[in-house]
């Protein structure tokens, strides 16, 4: 009952998750190409390790973010037991998860001794990239072993004929050719249309193993992609013999327990890289993976700081460029300003000069005015004293009709009184 409880307890945020994004209050998962899928999205991604490594993460700052929680080791109970890793991806808000898988399968045979190999069983992988539907994984890989190998773990089981027989048999039909590996990686958004296919395809497998990451332990995905390209371009073909997907499988896991101590692993001992419980030898290649992984994390750290230079440094010139800018608009505005000031002035001394001619005008007007107005004054004058002047003329000239006949009237008196006095 507490197991059954403790399960419910764990399965209650996804629960509510999915509920939330059913009535469509789930916030979406974040925007980049590598690790989410957006919830409408109904098919997984699936793409080639060195091109999901150098378009979709390498360079993109925001998976440097998102941290390993979680890695699980599948092998599948059918066929030739193929292996693969899921890796669970917390998003930077925390808040969504992605899945990614990540597998090895082989692609293009590159030699053959015998024609007959053909008929061999080998890797079936889909198309890269793909967009719609699931990829087939290397289900049919013929896992090969040394016969000593076999003879010790047949010995412990007491079935050494059994598989010294079957081991002889596919070490002879499996060296003899080597294959172009065929390493891809698939992710989807967790409890999304697109992550359905994924998960069943682990519930189809067996879990045999988990590595747990406490916070602040994991790596990163930006990491996790370095170690996973790393891992690939470390051995590029795929042999049977030492370099297949149990050898894919085992560097990764036990790589990333190497790189980042403190993860917490369920179980030591499991059935990874066995096939039909006979425990297959691969190529060890950890510590050579682990150095070229540093290596590799110290070459993106310089490209990182060479880039952050080059950005200082254009950031720099582009503050020079800005202050250059800005005094050359200081001086502008300066320059500006004054022609302002220069132009006011003109227009001010404009309007005094118009504001002088005006009154000048003015003056003139009333000079004009004034002379007109003394004009009119001086011939009102001049009538005035003409008119005076005739009329003391005709004063004159009617006193001296009045004098003359005056006189005419005393001389006509004088004659009277002469002739009288005759």
């Amino acid at each position: 009952m507490v197991l059954k409880n403790r399960i419910m307890f764990k399965k209650l945020p996804r629960f509510l998750q999915r509920l939330l994004r059913m009535l469509g209050m789930a916030p979406e998962p974040p925007n980049f190409d590598g690790l989410f899928t957006l919830y409408g999205q109904r098919a997984f991604l699936t793409s080639s390790i060195e091109l999901w490594y150098r378009k979709c993460i390498r360079d993109n700052p925001f998976t440097l973010d998102c941290l390993v929680i979680k890695i699980s080791w599948y092998k599948k109970q059918n066929g030739v037991e193929h292996e693969f890793l899921r890796f669970d991806i917390l998003s930077p808000d925390r808040v969504h998860t992605s899945i990614v898988i990540a597998e090895r399968g082989g692609g293009v045979r590159n030699q053959s001794r015998d024609p007959s190999d053909a008929t061999q069983p080998t890797d079936t992988i889909a198309p890269l990239h793909t967009t719609a539907g699931a990829v087939t994984p290397p289900d049919a890989i013929t896992p090969s072993f040394s016969s000593q190998d076999v003879a010790e773990d047949s010995t412990t089981n007491g079935r050494t004929n059994e598989k010294a027989r079957r081991s002889a048999h596919i070490s002879s039909t499996s060296s003899s050719f080597q294959r172009s590996a065929h390493d891809l990686v698939s992710y989807a958004t967790l409890d999304s249309s697109a992550s359905a296919e994924l998960e069943w395809k682990c519930k189809k497998a067996a879990r045999i193993c988990t590595l747990m990451f406490p916070e602040g332990v994991g790596p990163s995905a930006n990491e996790l992609a370095t170690l996973l390209y790393v891992t690939s371009k470390h051995e590029p073909t795929y042999t049977i013999t030492n370099t297949q997907c149990y050898w894919f499988v085992d560097t990764v896991f036990e790589a990333l327990k190497s790189l980042f101590p403190g993860a917490q692993q369920d179980i030591a001992n499991h059935r990874g890289g066995t096939w039909n419980r006979v425990r297959i030898r691969t190529k060890e290649s950890v510590d050579e993976v682990c150095g070229k992984y540093r290596a590799a994390r110290t070459a993106l750290a310089e490209e990182a700081q060479q880039k952050h230079r080059a950005e200082q440094q254009q950031e720099e010139e582009r503050q020079r460029e800005r202050e250059q800018r800005q005094v050359a608009e200081e001086v502008a505005k300066r320059e500006r300003e004054k022609r302002q000031v220069a132009e006011e002035q003109r227009q001010a001394a404009e309007e005094q000069r118009q504001a002088a001619e005006e009154q000048r005008q003015a003056a003139e007007e009333w000079a004009r005015e004034m002379e007109e107005e003394r004009e009119r004054e001086r011939q009102a004058a001049e009538e005035r004293a003409r008119e005076m002047e005739e009329e003391r003329q005709k004063e004159r000239q009617a006193a001296e009709e009045e004098i003359a006949q005056l006189r005419r009237e005393l001389k006509a008196s004088r004659a009277r009184a002469t002739a009288q006095q005759v």
